[in-house]
């Protein structure tokens, strides 16, 4: 059951937080993707756009879900570069620190733009500005998954925390993510306003969305 959205500030986006605590964050969050879906749902979104040679993830953290893709050219993009610099990663990734908003790349330049986990930290209409500069840069579409608004997710990444699974950060962050996330029907009203060709917003378990925004 879905309730009010809130736009509470989360740990990992501050410039100051202790990099012990960061570390484990990060840590935390390739678990989550690995162990809770977060990599097969990308790459099950992905497969959309398939055949591509180039792909951009937008808000990459530390280049996870890039690493399970196979294309020639991988970009990851954030706007903290210690989050792109940690564990340095496979070398055929491509890390740029740069600004959803104003990719730092031409027109039509890579295939495909993803982004996960990544649209709940912006409001509805930072959002459209996001989708259709990723459109801009997209030579073939654009990818998008996030956790939806709903009791269950925040219930159950409430109980990770009580438990001690995660870190501090992750402990606060994980609950306030799934509090300012989206429904589907919000989803897909951001979606249509995007500026696609066609636009389609699917349900992903557990609880999570996909939209899929072609040129």
């Amino acid at each position: 059951m879905p309730f009010p959205r809130l736009d509470t500030p989360e740990l990992l986006d501050e410039h100051d937080a202790p990099r012990a605590d960061v570390e484990r964050s990060l840590r935390d969050l390739r678990r989550i993707n690995r162990w809770l879906g977060g990599i097969a749902i990308y790459r099950r979104l992905t497969r959309r756009f398939a055949p591509f040679r180039s792909i951009l993830d937008v808000g990459a953290g530390t280049a996870d879900l890039l690493e399970s893709v196979d294309a020639p050219v991988k970009v990851a993009l954030d706007f903290k570069i210690e989050h792109l610099r940690y564990l340095h990663g496979p070398r055929r990734i491509h890390r740029v620190a740069g600004d959803a908003m104003r990719l730092p790349f031409r027109t039509g330049a890579l295939d495909v733009i993803t982004s996960s986990h990544f649209f709940h930290h912006f409001t509805p209409e930072e959002n459209e500005e996001i989708l259709r500069e990723s459109l801009r840069v997209a030579a073939k579409g654009v990818a998008v998954t996030d956790t939806r608004r709903h009791r269950i997710p925040l219930l159950f990444v409430q109980l990770l925390g009580f438990l001690r699974l995660v870190g501090r950060i992750t402990r606060h962050d994980a609950p306030a993510s799934v509090r300012r996330g989206y429904t589907i029907a919000e989803a897909r009203d951001i979606a249509a306003r995007a500026g696609a060709s066609t636009a389609r917003v699917v349900r992903a378990f557990p609880y999570r969305f996909g939209i899929l925004l072609w040129k």
